[in-house]
């Protein structure tokens, strides 16, 4: 007769268990040693199993000799997730992942992949680029670009950027020696229990003074970083590290198959084969999604032939977009637009009010598409309606942060050329304005080659991080406090600083009495930084013959 099952582990199954748990007797305990398949299987268990998570585990899950049962865990997470759809299943199973030499551009595109996923991505404020690793420069090098007539001309452009920009680390560094000498800078030291400063002159022993030379080594290495970065391009190597569950990853795999770059298309299979060793049946169902990729080419056709021929009007870098309820659907239909071309939000929807019925049904139409499943989702224009929305334009170095917040809706358009630049006023101070202007030159020169090619998508492999790109942030208020008050520190690089200072006060100019709930925004210009950057965008905004950019004042 079978044994009636019971709450109570039994000696032996405690011993069993031992390997993976952190404490077999407690009600909240750690899992260890386990396969991710068999964790994910054991704890969906727990909306239909009687016992703890301890029982289910030793008793479903674990052979008689204490040895886990793959098979078991990956058949249960093979019939829940694939076979009856429970999607939420599929984010019971976490595994980490490296991304090695991948694109930034790239690194945007699986950062956008907001829900499950937390990303970190080697860093341009911190890591050098002058150096060659196996005898070549660290840029992405696309069969697409190298395989059409322009192939040439980009490795020569992209050698041009590598070679100007190893050759402005040590000017630069020396600029910022002069500005802060070394027997000027200070470290955090603890006297008498109290933590303090103190300069070279000040400390007391060897450790003190090789961690002064280690922090004050870094200190301008991270300044010369932050500024000569300006030229480096989007097809720049990166490394990055991944954690996240199957939901995420399958959601990812599937994006990399849909986008149009044959970079994303060969990274979904390698990250595929990697996690093919740790969760392979929660990325089962990971496929192109030929609904989404119909809808992003008859939308960039759509548009393309709306906006023929539409001259970019100027903006301000920072706007904060009304939203009164009668235009709703100019708004939904403007937002369906927004990252297939060029425009402002504000010029989007002057279009759209000039569009007659048929023509607004037909946008529509479009950007939904022929939905044969509940699984043929519409994209993130449906999420418009914030109660605050901003339009951006800064550069591609500064969305790369401001990218990351994830709990508010962001639409980006991509990355070119029209927009316009800044160089840093540092690169006019070590005498290389006109050489890093060249930069910018042969980078827009071959962007055009590009899109003129047909290679619209792989354009944005030449932009450089200082090109100015478009994106739309929508929010409620909770999200703008934490967005504002977390990047305005002291901290912060001080051109995305600027950015949302800007958006504080604009949101603030038309609703003061929220200002309780902004109440840490930091509006300090640490060392003028932020008036440098200011400057640095105007000067920008007065070299560009089409005028895209408005003054604040």
């Amino acid at each position: 007769m079978k044994p009636k099952r019971t709450d109570e582990l039994t000696d032996r199954e405690k011993e069993i268990l031992k390997p993976y748990v952190s404490d077999v007797s407690a009600k909240v305990f750690a899992l260890k040693n386990l396969n991710p398949e068999v964790i994910g299987a054991a704890l969906a268990r727990y909306s239909r199993a009687p016992t703890g998570l301890k029982e289910t585990i030793v008793r479903e899950f674990l052979n008689p000799d204490g040895t886990p049962n793959e098979v078991k865990g990956s058949a249960l997470i093979d019939r829940v997730v694939n076979k009856f759809g429970d999607e939420s299943v599929a984010e019971l199973a976490v595994a980490p992942l490296c991304i090695e030499d991948v694109s930034n551009l790239m690194t945007k595109v699986i950062e956008d992949c907001r829900i499950g996923g937390s990303p970190i991505e080697e860093s341009t404020r911190y890591v050098l680029y002058d150096q060659k690793k196996n005898g070549e420069w660290r840029y992405v090098r696309p069969q697409s670009i190298l395989q059409s007539g322009l192939g040439n001309k980009f490795v020569e452009t992209m050698e041009f950027l590598f070679e100007t920009y190893a050759g402005l680390v040590e000017p630069m560094q020396d600029l910022f020696r002069k500005r802060l000498p070394e027997d000027q800078f200070q470290i955090e030291v603890e006297r008498q229990g109290k933590p303090g400063k103190a300069g070279w002159d000040e400390l007391e022993n060897d450790s003190e003074r090789k961690a002064h030379r280690i922090a004050y080594g870094f200190t301008i290495r991270s300044a010369a970083c932050d500024v000569i970065r300006c030229i480096l391009p989007a097809c720049t190597k990166a490394n990055m590290g991944l954690v996240g569950n199957g939901r995420f990853y399958s959601g990812l795999i599937s994006k990399l198959l849909t986008q149009g770059l044959g970079e994303g298309h060969a990274l979904a299979g390698d990250i595929q084969t990697a996690l093919n060793t740790q969760i392979p049946t929660f990325i089962k169902r990971a496929a192109k999604n030929d609904y989404q990729a119909d809808i992003h080419r008859n939308m960039r056709r759509l548009c393309a032939g709306l906006f023929a021929g539409v001259p970019i009007e100027k903006c301000a870098e920072v706007v904060l977009l009304e939203d009164p309820q009668e235009e709703s659907q100019t708004h939904l239909l403007s937002s369906m637009i927004f990252p297939h071309v060029q425009h402002s939000t504000e010029q989007i929807r002057k279009v759209v009010r000039a569009l007659g019925e048929e023509k607004r049904k037909e946008i529509f139409a479009t950007y939904i598409g022929e939905r044969k499943t509940k699984r043929d989702r519409p994209g993130r224009a449906l999420e418009t309606g914030y109660p605050i929305q901003f339009d951006i334009v800064a550069g591609f170095a500064e969305y790369r942060d401001l990218q990351r917040h994830r709990m508010l809706t962001q639409q980006r358009q991509d990355l070119g050329v029209l927009l316009g630049y800044s160089v840093p006023q540092e690169i006019a101070q070590i005498g290389q304005e006109e050489l890093v202007r060249e930069c910018f030159d042969r980078s827009e020169d071959i962007h055009g080659d590009l899109k003129h090619a047909g290679m619209v998508d792989e354009a944005q492999y030449v932009t450089l991080f200082n090109h100015y790109i478009r994106w739309n942030m929508g929010m409620n208020l909770r999200e703008l406090g934490h967005l504002t008050e977390l990047r305005t520190q002291k901290a912060g690089h001080p051109k995305y600083r600027r950015t949302v200072q800007l958006m504080t006060k604009l949101y603030l100019k038309r609703s003061p009495e929220m200002e309780p709930v902004l109440k840490f925004v930091d509006y300090n210009d640490y060392d003028q930084s932020i008036a440098r950057a200011d400057q640095e965008a105007r000067t920008a905004r007065k070299s560009l013959s089409a005028g895209v950019f408005d003054d604040m004042d």
